[in-house]
């Protein structure tokens, strides 16, 4: 389809729906393998010495910093906790986030045969709808407040848009859930002054926020750019090249942080998202838009108007124009860099926390 439509690659093709070029999706893979896969491997490292490991394989990465501290949560309590986490955005945002419990525009319910995931669906100018499975875990109450995020921007688009002009692009779609992910850890770590529950909030933004959309999805980003340049350089193979492919990406990111095996090379096969197609790059991508306006929330006195200004344009500017209203300008690697010095800084935070706890 791509030489028939005349781009020059498949890459080009996939991402001129999105806005933006190929110089951006690249610089988006090659900085986060290089540069923040280091601070990946720094925080893993120091999980495992918390938790008396030798070793990690690739069915521990996920493992919780401090698994005795997993406090259940009422579905109550997790919309008293977003309403308190949303306040920085003002009065406007916040009577929209109030609906959502008063009219019961969530399903919660975990129903046999029910997805297990969070989603979020827009009729135009109508109301949202958000679907997910509460067990009562802290989890949820991030996955709340990242559909929340999602749909709360389909309202302010719909509300200022056409039709039209009301979804964003598919390139930071995730910047509107991912920042009120971050306005929950923020709120969490500062209602104690107790080190043990500012590393445990510190430690989920990493790993409820971060680490999904920085490191899951991403490498199955860098996974599909070896694929389709190896297809576009008239390769065929099957499943085991893919597997050896995937080891591959796996090792130079995880470097020795991590024991990587053969199974764990066979995770390519659980990704939807190859059927979509340059998609699992658009998490980090959004992610960095979204850290970006949180930083600009956090030390500019129109760091609420503005990002609620990103929300309202929809899709009616690029990624570029979007981004310049937070006054991130993702032609350049600033914005990524600084979001990587800011999870730097984190994992510096967390690791001072575990020294004052004697870990």
């Amino acid at each position: 389809m791509a030489d028939m439509k005349g781009y020059d690659s498949v890459f080009d093709y996939l991402l001129a729906e999105q806005e933006v070029d190929r110089a951006m999706f690249d610089r988006q893979i090659d900085l986060i393998m290089k540069d923040f896969a280091p601070v990946a491997q720094r925080y893993l490292k120091h999980v495992a010495k918390v938790n008396g490991l030798e070793k990690m394989t690739f069915a521990d990465w996920k493992l919780d910093l401090d698994s005795a501290l997993n406090p259940q949560v009422t579905i109550d309590d997790a919309y008293d906790l977003v309403m308190k986490s949303v306040e920085p955005l003002g009065q406007e945002y916040c009577q929209e986030v109030a609906r959502y419990q008063e009219e019961r525009w969530v399903d919660f319910a975990a129903n046999s045969g029910k997805d297990s995931g969070g989603y979020a669906a827009d009729p135009y100018r109508v109301h949202p709808y958000v679907l997910m499975s509460w067990t009562g875990r802290l989890s949820d109450v991030y996955t709340l407040i990242h559909e929340i995020g999602h749909s709360g921007q389909f309202i302010f688009s719909d509300n200022h848009q056409s039709y039209f002009n009301a979804h964003m692009s598919t390139y930071y779609v995730e910047a509107p859930s991912t920042f009120n992910e971050l306005l929950l850890s923020d709120y969490l770590e500062h209602q104690s002054d107790d080190p043990r529950q500012k590393r445990f909030a510190l430690a989920h933004r990493l790993t409820d926020t971060y680490f999904h959309n920085f490191i899951t999805h991403l490498l199955e980003a860098a996974f599909q750019r070896k694929v389709y340049t190896l297809i576009e350089e008239g390769e065929t193979f099957g499943a085991s090249k893919l597997n050896s492919i995937m080891k591959e990406v796996l090792t130079d990111f995880w470097g020795d942080a991590i024991e990587i095996d053969d199974d764990a090379a066979l995770t390519w096969m659980r990704q939807a998202h190859y059927y979509m197609g340059l998609y699992s790059y658009t998490y980090s991508a959004g992610l960095v838009i979204s850290t970006a306006g949180y930083l600009h929330l956090k030390h500019s006195e129109t760091g609420a108007e503005d990002w609620l200004n990103l929300l309202k344009a929809g899709g009616s500017k690029t990624p570029l124009e979007s981004a310049m209203i937070i006054g991130a300008d993702i032609s350049t690697d600033k914005p990524l860099r600084d979001t990587i010095q800011f999870l730097s800084d984190t994992v510096d935070q967390i690791i001072a926390y575990s020294a004052q706890l004697g870990e």
